[in-house]
């Protein structure tokens, strides 16, 4: 196996949602041998591509990596916009906020800022989670076109989704009633799903003239929030992203 090979092996597992891995997880994950293993962490870290936690000794995606992201999503006017709401997000709730688009099936973190009590488990920009298992997917899968649904997931309702954890739709047909419902409800919930101990809310906003999709959302560790405090949070990105729907004209935000 080339360096190259090791090091797209490595950050594959990182694109389907990894956070965090020891090396013996990358061993495990990719057949290697520790020892193996290990040197290509090394590598990895040495050349800005992973960082390491001094504490856990995990590994986590690189500040070149997140630069990388930033600097191939060129910011557009509704990602500027966007991002003055999320930091309202962050700071009115003091919770972890993403800014994430959809990319096919799945989502990807734009943005996340941390709040003044981050969740422990954090995507940083350029994570990939499969849409039809968190709340952020849903949010923007719910602003679809019924044509622009089945063209990602096809027409028949019976068709499996990957199981992606606890609760998660595990076919079409799931998905679209989960769909239904929070076209409904114009946000989406999702708690001890496919992150067990963390919970979410989130809404999404589609620009009517370029059709461009953005969801935001905030985070939280589920056990410290009832159901008086999860009504609060889906007030406030009610507000916050209904606002900003009405500002952009978005229709879905009109009535």
């Amino acid at each position: 196996m080339s360096i190259l090979d090791g090091v797209q092996r490595v950050l594959s597992l990182y694109a389907d949602g990894a956070t965090e891995l020891s090396f013996t997880d990358v061993a495990g994950r990719l057949s290697l041998p520790k020892s193996s293993a290990s040197r290509l962490l090394a590598q990895m870290q040495a050349y800005g591509l992973l960082d390491q936690d001094p504490q856990t000794r995990r590994f986590r995606a690189g500040a070149l990596l997140a630069q990388a992201v930033r600097a191939s999503m060129a910011a557009t006017p509704l990602d500027e916009a966007c991002r003055a709401v999320l930091a309202r997000l962050s700071d009115t709730s003091g919770l972890t906020a993403y800014l994430s688009t959809l990319n096919r099936h799945e989502t990807v973190v734009l943005q996340r800022l941390n709040g003044s009590h981050p969740v422990q488990v954090l995507s940083p920009p350029g994570s990939r989670r499969a849409a039809s298992s968190t709340a952020m997917g849903r949010a923007m899968l719910s602003r679809l076109t019924k044509a622009e649904f089945a063209a990602l997931y096809g027409d028949d309702p019976s068709a499996p989704l990957p199981p992606e954890g606890r609760d998660c739709p595990a076919s079409v047909g799931e998905l679209a009633q989960h769909v239904v419902r929070i076209q409904a409800e114009r946000c989406a919930v999702a708690i001890d799903q496919a992150m067990p101990g963390i919970g979410a809310v989130a809404a999404a906003v589609r620009d009517p003239g370029t059709g461009e999709l953005r969801g935001l959302c905030v985070s939280f560790v589920s056990f410290q929030a009832d159901a008086a405090r999860v009504a609060e949070l889906r007030q406030l990105v009610l507000e916050q992203v209904g606002g900003l729907g009405r500002d952009l004209h978005d229709p879905f935000w009109q009535v």
